[in-house]
């Protein structure tokens, strides 16, 4: 496996947990949608990219450079997501009862 498999495996995996956490919460999905279809687009991407690399003689890829740190953002911004996605403290409770 090289690195674009990796980054097309990492990219569609942690999308899918993303996905099935945002089904489980109630409020503020966009926060775990928005960094979830971004690494659907960027592994779509990184598919069309291998699939480019094999009819060039010496593909050369640059892009990498900008995506690898994308990928990393969003994986990050997508963890962050889904750590600060529970349930509010038991003080919401307390307030409204």
């Amino acid at each position: 496996m090289n690195l674009e498999h990796g980054i097309v495996g990492l990219c569609v995996s942690m999308a899918l947990a993303l996905i099935a956490r945002a089904a489980a919460v109630r409020g503020e999905r966009w926060r775990l949608l928005v960094p979830s279809a971004a690494l659907l687009l960027l592994a779509v991407y990184e598919l069309g990219m291998d699939r480019w690399e094999k009819t060039v003689h010496a593909a050369i890829r640059l892009d990498l450079m900008a995506e690898i740190p994308m990928v990393c953002v969003l994986v990050v911004w997508g963890v962050l997501a889904m750590v600060f996605s529970g349930e509010k403290k038991s003080t919401d409770r307390a307030e409204s009862g």
